[in-house]
């Protein structure tokens, strides 16, 4: 109706442009102070009036020839659109209910992440398999990294709501079975199943936080929620230290009261306000699930987790447990890449009038191969890939270092990764400012970001040869800076590039990171095998009590009661091991910093460039301005405006996003 009155009005000015005998005194449009509170008066040619203001903001056509609808003078400043106020409070209490409800989930996601990372040899110690510690945290994020995609489906098919619901009781059934753990078996089937679960939290999370809300509005929520990730990452380690001196069981049991009452707060919070899935909704029956599972891209998730695990489980073995010519490594390794490049292939031919999608017409593919024609997916995964490296080797390697080189026990190691946290706290909040203030975009974060990473983590390399620990802490805040820059304004771009594919484009985010820093320890464990290995074969003989191999170790008590002379050796060897394993993944953070050169940019707040745009904006919603082609390229030439696209921003699908489609922050839906 608004928009029928708006192109009356139109029609109006072009004639007022050229007047007739019979045409209205031309009338001045003035900009209303708020687009609801726009009145309308009929006028008549006779010369008589009527009002005709509408409550809403809106007015009704008048089908009689001889009326038309002219704008009033627009309200006073001082006025107060109801409308616009009712808005705003709903937004809040959005807002809120997001935070109280999805806080715990989320720092749950990243706190059990890192919780082990110091009680790892004490840990493998208790099994005898101190040669293996590294398997703790593979087994975790193996899963983690390749059920991902899947829960973004997940979650678009049953609904946000049941999907993170699944995620928490995964998360409590895992940690039951570490916290009992009897064999290391038993212990690793719970940390993949606790993976699983974080691969569907922190995943779902994200795709929650960009339902329903602008560019704009989101970048604040997500800001907040990424300083909370930073910090969950960051006192993991301390935390799990403390725990692992009283018992390292309790590493794993603090999870269990934190998901539990995480479910509870979700249900009572959240349970009206997330998105339905598009086949099983609220009130669907038991029978629905299997109709819902027929559109899930079930032969796409198979060759997407072999691909995927089958690459990480070789580069976890390669040069550790078995060389990396064997027949054990070289098989996965081969199948795996086999598995990951159909997986591609099919999900191109599951595209819309190919092959597959003709033979599977109700299946949607996991992750649409058309969203890789956009080169900013790519880039986007890169940055993301990156970034999960960098995090992940501090994260686990500085503890390492601190136990074995400087042997600090494991709640002291913890403490000194603190370090990382006003780090992690400066780099998302300049995020924070760079996204919402100025210059609103994600060009700039992004590069910073990557140049503050690769810079921080090269000088790490160089504090650990000189064993300076002021320097290790300081560039631990350096490089946890780089890595805040770069976490909400990667998710932003993306839904900036697809905001018509929010749940894929957000999975695909969320797997780039962690696969970075999968595979991303598994180059390190390797090299700091190897490396260790050499050292300590090197070293026999030196030490009283007869030789000395790491995969002969079975806890760190065993160095700490080596002759003085031997157990420098062992630590010194440590520190080369560490330090070389840090150099193996520089080349990961140099490529960073040039694929940032070619990315494009995305405005979180455009600005119209006319008074016709911003009536268009108004009426259909939120908008988000893009530059699909390399932004340095249109910065030289000169040419942004022209290679600028305009993005709608759409909802994600029928379901919850009505009850705020009058909202000027929130995602619009087709009125019918």
């Amino acid at each position: 109706m608004f928009i029928a009155a708006k192109y009356i009005h139109r029609k109006i000015k072009s004639r007022n442009q050229s007047p007739t005998d019979d045409s209205p005194t031309p009338v001045t449009e003035k900009k209303p102070s708020c687009p609801h509170s726009r009145p309308f008066q009929v006028e008549l040619r006779t010369g008589a009036f009527e009002n005709a203001r509408t409550s809403e903001g809106t007015a009704s056509i008048l089908t009689e020839d001889d009326r038309v609808l002219v704008p009033k003078e627009p309200p006073t400043s001082d006025e107060k659109c109801q409308v616009c106020k009712k808005q705003k409070h709903d937004m809040r209490v959005y807002r809120w209910k997001l935070i109280a409800g999805l806080f715990l989930p989320f720092t749950l996601a990243t706190l059990d992440l890192t919780i082990v990372a110091t009680a790892l040899p004490s840990i493998a110690s208790h099994f005898n398999e101190f040669d293996e510690q590294n398997w703790i945290v593979t087994a975790f994020t193996l899963t983690s990294t390749t059920f991902i995609p899947m829960f973004g489906q997940f979650a678009d098919v049953f609904g946000r709501g049941a999907t993170i619901h699944v995620s928490l009781f995964l998360m409590i059934i895992g940690s039951v079975l570490c916290a009992a753990a009897q064999t290391w078996g038993m212990l690793l089937l719970g940390r993949a199943l606790q993976g699983v679960s974080d691969a569907g939290l922190m995943n779902v999370v994200m795709i929650i936080l960009s339902d329903k809300v602008s560019l704009k509005e989101s970048a604040k929520t997500k800001s907040l929620f990424m300083l909370v990730g930073g910090i969950g990452y960051a006192i993991g380690p301390t935390v799990g230290g403390y725990l692992t001196d009283a018992n390292w069981r309790y590493c794993f049991v603090i999870s269990i009261p934190i998901a539990v009452i995480s479910q509870i707060l979700i249900f009572i919070l959240l349970r009206n306000e997330l998105v339905e899935g598009t086949m099983f909704k609220k009130g669907s029956r038991l029978s629905g699930i299997l109709p819902a599972l027929a559109t899930v891209d079930i032969i796409g998730s198979i060759l997407f987790i072999f691909g995927v695990g089958l690459i990480i489980l070789a580069t976890a073995w390669g040069g550790a447990t078995y060389p990396w010519s064997s027949p054990q490594v070289l098989a996965p390794l081969i199948i795996g890449s086999v598995c990951f490049v159909l997986f591609f292939v099919y999900e191109y031919l599951l595209e819309p009038g190919r092959i597959f999608a003709r033979i599977f017409p109700k299946q949607v593919a996991m992750l649409p191969y058309s969203m890789f024609a956009r080169r900013d997916t790519i880039w986007l995964a890169i940055v993301q890939f990156s970034t999960g490296a960098a995090m992940y080797s501090v994260f686990y390697y500085i503890g390492i270092y601190f136990s074995l080189v400087e042997a600090y026990p494991a709640s002291r190691a913890g403490v000194q990764l603190l370090y990382y946290i006003p780090g992690m706290g400066a780099g998302v909040y300049m995020a924070v400012f760079f996204c919402n203030v100025w210059p609103a975009q994600t060009f700039v974060p992004l590069n910073i970001g990557a140049l503050v990473s690769t810079v921080g983590l090269g000088m790490v390399v160089y504090a650990i040869h000189t064993q300076d620990t002021g320097l290790i802490n300081g560039m631990m805040a350096i490089t946890g800076a780089g890595t805040g820059l770069r976490f909400m304004p990667a998710t932003l771009h993306m839904v900036g590039v697809w905001p018509e594919k929010i749940a894929p484009a957000q999975s695909l985010m969320r797997f780039a990171q962690p696969f970075g820093g999968t595979l991303c320890l598994t180059i390190m464990g390797s090299v700091f095998n190897n490396k260790f290995a050499q050292s300590s074969i090197v070293s026999r003989g030196a030490s009283a009590g007869g030789d000395l191999d790491v995969h002969d170790s079975n806890s760190l008590s065993f160095i700490a009661d080596l002759p003085a002379d031997a157990q420098r050796s062992v630590r010194m060897a440590g520190k080369d091991a560490i330090m070389w394993a840090f150099i193996a993944i520089l080349p990961i953070m140099g490529l960073s910093l040039v694929t940032g050169l070619f990315i494009g940019n995305v405005w979180i707040k455009p600005k119209p460039k006319d008074e016709e745009q911003r009536d268009a904006w108004e009426d259909e919603g939120s908008h988000s301005e893009v530059i699909y082609v390399p932004y340095l390229w249109a910065l030289l030439t000169g040419n942004i405006d022209s290679y600028k696209k305009t993005n709608k921003v759409l909802p994600n699908s029928d379901s919850k996003a009505a009850d705020f489609n009058n909202s000027s922050y929130l995602h619009t839906q087709d009125t019918k």
